[in-house]
């Protein structure tokens, strides 16, 4: 949690979650540009980022490995060389 790698993978997330919220609740809304509550659709959209946010703070206790993933992920290995493969 308190490397830079953490704090952008949850802004990240963070960001996505809102811009999904704002689009889907824009579209829901169905009205026009200047009839829409703005206010209200940020401030349930800044809500889902903030949740978000504390998702991948609680990702962190459950999986410490430095990202705001709640999977931890083990390193994949290196495939073996082909048979009959030059080394290079």
């Amino acid at each position: 949690m308190w490397k830079s790698a953490f704090w952008k993978d949850a802004f990240e997330r963070a960001v996505r979650t809102l811009a999904q919220v704002l689009g889907a609740l824009v579209v829901a809304a169905g009205s026009g540009l200047l009839d829409t509550d703005w206010i209200a659709l940020f401030s349930a959209a800044g809500m889902a980022g903030l949740l978000s946010v504390l998702t991948s703070l609680a990702s962190e206790v459950k999986s410490p490995d430095g990202t705001a993933s709640m999977i931890h992920a083990e390193p994949e290995p290196e495939p073996a060389p082909a048979a009959g493969a030059i080394p290079g």
